[in-house]
Formats: structure tokens, sequence, C-alpha cells
């Protein structure tokens, strides 16, 4: 693979798929192209089906070799921290591919449950991300997406946030901004990490001595 790795999260019923299918409707001669995990596999999108094995994402053959733009799509049903390493192996192993933006989609009708597990892995998730997009806003869960914005502004995170509506088409341009908008340093390149900022320290890839995760990250939506 060659090109622009952007990585994908979402909750279920979040549009992940329908609003990033709009980067191939565009007058743009550079095509997108959908890694997905079995669960999330749509014959109207050019795609690639991905296998988890020893811990590593293992692709089908991408049968167009023009793409230049690729969506990795975790899945819900496994962790998001070893997803991520998984990610940081494709990018050491593919000179040509370099990282995008990790975008999350969020159906905000969950949030209105105010589910800790939920909560606990949009932190997560929100801790990798550049771009937060929130689908299907409705008079009763407009205060909880408030809310939900409102505590990664006290937190300084410095991603951004996208409501998205029914009628208009998603700002693709700027959710796809290639800036960096995220607090995690995992992907930032090796000659400018200081020690303490390396994937190993990150606070949700790092290892106690017994193996588990210093802080782990539930699979609230795992079917």
């Amino acid at each position: 693979m060659k090109g622009t790795l952007h990585v994908i999260l979402g909750t279920p019923g979040s549009e992940r798929r329908s609003v990033l299918s709009k980067s191939n409707s565009s007058n743009d001669s550079e095509l997108s192209y959908f890694l997905l995990p079995e669960e999330l596999k749509d014959e109207s999108l050019p795609h690639s089906l991905w296998d988890w094995d020893e811990s590593q994402f293992r692709f089908d053959r991408i049968e167009d070799e023009s793409a230049e733009e690729f969506f990795l799509f975790f899945s819900n049903n496994l962790n998001l921290a070893d997803q991520f390493e998984a990610t940081l192996s494709i990018l050491e192993s593919e000179d040509g591919l370099g990282v995008g933006r990790v975008i999350v989609f969020i159906n905000s009708k969950l949030l209105v449950d105010n589910n800790d597990q939920i909560t606990t892995w949009i932190d997560a998730a929100t801790h990798f991300a550049d771009a937060v997009c929130f689908s299907h806003r409705e008079n009763d869960n407009a205060a909880h997406i408030a809310k939900c914005k409102e505590r990664y502004e006290s937190m300084r995170y410095p991603l951004e946030t996208y409501l998205l509506g029914k009628k208009k088409d998603p700002p693709l341009e700027r959710i796809l901004s290639p800036s960096a908008r995220r607090i995690s340093h995992v992907f930032d390149p090796e000659d400018l990490l200081d020690p303490e900022d390396s994937p190993t320290n990150d606070p949700y890839l790092s290892r106690q001595p017994n193996g588990k995760r210093q802080r782990p990250i539930p699979t609230p939506f795992a079917s």
C-alpha cells in the first residue's frame, strides 16, 4: 500500500461508512479504498476485508492499485489498544504508507444512556483521535453532545468535533485534513519523540509487569 491511511473508529449506527463513502463521490481522481472487518462488509464500496491473525491485520488482496487513500475500519469486537498496535505494525512494514487522521464516529443516541463502559471507550478513542463526528443529533441528545464536547475541551484535547446533519453533506475536506490534532504521540515520527512519548509509554498501550494494560479499554459494543 502507498498513500495515506486514515484510522476509523465508531460506535454502532454511527454512519461512518456512509459518510466516508462520499469521498468517492467528488470529482477528485484519488480513489478512497476501504479496509473493513467482516461485520462491516459493504459490497457497494471499493474494499478489502481484513482478518485478525496473531494480533495483526491480515488483508485480502487490494484489487485497485490506483488507490492512494485508505480507510482502516477498526472492529468493535476487538480491543482498541491491540488494533492500534497492529496499525503501527502496518505503518512500519509499508514504506510508502503514512498515517492520515484518526477519526471517531459517535451515534449520539448512545450518549443518553450515560453508560460507564461506553464513556470509558469514548475516552480511550478520543485520546488517539484527531476528529470526532457526532451523528443522529436530536433534541433529546443535544445536551449530551454538548456535555461530551465540553468534557474534552476541559481536558484541553486539541481534537476537532463535527455535527453531521441529515440534509447537508459532511465537510470531508476538513474532517480528512492532514493536520494532526491528536493528543497521543503514538503516530509521531520516532526522531521527534521524547522517550516518555514512545508508543510503549502511551497510557492506553503501556503494560504492567503482569502483561495487563495500564489503562484497560472495554469492548462495550462486542457482539
